[in-house]
């Protein structure tokens, strides 16, 4: 592992107990992936599987520092009885969440009367969706893969036809799946209640407060 994982003061608990394997993508055109295609409930069955999968864990004050975040009053705590410390949640998850609303969004009419995104109303609905893109371009680019794809003659093209099935050094996120149940807190969102001394933060009309 690279020293820059150890010395970063940005790096999340787990990260000395990141594994990584080696995965071949399928980046052909027509990948009979189980979370592509028309929508269905099998379709939806696995997308939700991998979107609500994690679980919220713990985050001790020590760990807040680490994340270059301070102790405000708005910030969801565990009561004592339930071990204390802050609600976090894997960014990752987040991530999915934002890329399952735009596949959404690509079947709207299919979607429009059970989506809770589109439920929120037509202007909220659009600054949820820019959020998604923008949040996932930010992604992108701090992860900029610069594996190299090679590039071929393919009949009925007339210009370069890239290869996007190449090999990739991935974090296994099983493992991170393991780790996110072994330290997650089980407890029901109806104990997530209010102290008494939290202080709602304001936020613009039609904002995500991030």
């Amino acid at each position: 592992m690279s020293n820059f994982w150890r010395l970063t003061p940005v790096a999340a608990p787990l990260i000395e107990s990141v594994e990584y394997h080696d995965v071949k993508f399928n980046g052909t055109l027509f990948n009979p992936s189980v979370y592509m295609g028309k929508p269905s409930l099998d379709l939806d069955a696995a997308w939700d599987a991998i979107v609500h999968r994690s679980r919220p864990t713990r985050i001790t004050s020590e760990m807040l520092k680490k994340l270059h975040k301070e102790e405000r009053p708005s910030l969801i705590k565990f009561m004592d009885v339930d071990g204390g410390g802050y609600m976090g949640t894997l960014d990752f998850t987040h991530q999915l969440h934002c890329l399952n609303v735009l596949r959404k969004h690509t079947y709207y009419e299919y979607y429009k009367d059970t989506e809770s995104a589109i439920l929120e109303g037509p202007q909220a609905y659009r600054t949820h969706l820019d959020h998604c893109v923008d949040m996932l371009r930010q992604h992108i680019l701090c992860n900029a893969d610069v594996g190299l794809v090679t590039n071929d003659w393919v009949k009925g093209h007339k210009t370069p036809y890239p290869d996007f099935s190449n090999w990739h050094r991935c974090r296994d996120v099983e493992k991170i799946w393991e780790w996110n149940e072994k330290y997650a807190v089980h407890i029901p969102w109806e104990r997530l209640t209010r102290f008494g001394d939290e202080v709602d933060l304001e936020q613009p009309d039609g904002a995500i407060v991030s």
